[in-house]
């Protein structure tokens, strides 16, 4: 039977290429976004979700499921959302915080959640990046998100009890190891992404792609 992917985040720069890399490599996909999307193979299928609401996660395994009888064996989380603060970061509108927090942390949390409880083998991998550590105040509701994040993925990691599953937190910089704000390299995250997936054991949870 086929490994299955389940792609959060669907956008040109690092979800469809890594779609397609999956898919390639022998897996069927299925994708999550906002916007709706039909596929002509039957190795796709497409969820459309609003990932401000936790909630939303678990019909989506459930489809998985129902379509292709078992769990994803890999589970990518690509959406992010950034309420800019240009000179007070402590004047984030308090919902659009709150929804922020939602896509960087609670969705994902539940996402990881609910892929470990149906399949223990699973790998878990966010699109991460340098806001984990670095302190930016235009990008301070990003940085929170991020933050925790980058710290439930590394315990989850550390945790011997979920063996064999993994877990990882990926941040791309430039060549020189510096923040890539922009430019960033769909084709080397899903290279990234397939190779640990296809790893055996977890390894180093914050992994940063130098592309």
């Amino acid at each position: 039977m086929s490994k299955i992917a389940l792609i959060f985040g669907l956008g040109p720069r690092i979800g469809q290429p890594t779609a397609t890399k999956f898919h390639h490599a022998g897996y069927k996909v299925a994708t999550v976004a906002r916007t709706p999307r039909t596929y002509t193979s039957d190795d796709f299928i497409h969820v459309t979700a609003d990932l401000n609401d936790p909630s939303s996660v678990k019909p989506i395994f459930d489809k998985v499921e129902t379509q292709w009888g078992k769990a994803p064996d890999v589970v990518i989380y690509n959406a992010g959302s950034l309420v800019p603060t240009p000179t007070n970061p402590l004047n984030a509108n308090m919902d659009e915080f709150v929804k922020s927090f939602n896509v960087n942390t609670m969705t994902p949390y539940c996402a990881a959640s609910i892929a470990y409880a149906k399949n223990n083998k699973v790998t878990f991998i966010l699109t991460g990046n340098a806001f984990n550590t670095l302190v930016n105040p235009f990008f301070a509701t990003q940085g929170v998100g991020k933050s925790a994040s980058a710290h439930w993925i590394q315990a989850a990691a550390k945790a011997e009890a979920l063996r064999p599953a993994k877990f990882y937190y990926c941040d791309q910089r430039t060549p020189e190891g510096k923040p890539c704000y922009t430019g960033l390299n769909g084709d080397a995250h899903a290279d990234l992404y397939l190779k640990l997936a296809e790893e055996e054991e977890q390894g180093e949870p914050i992994v940063v792609l130098k592309a």
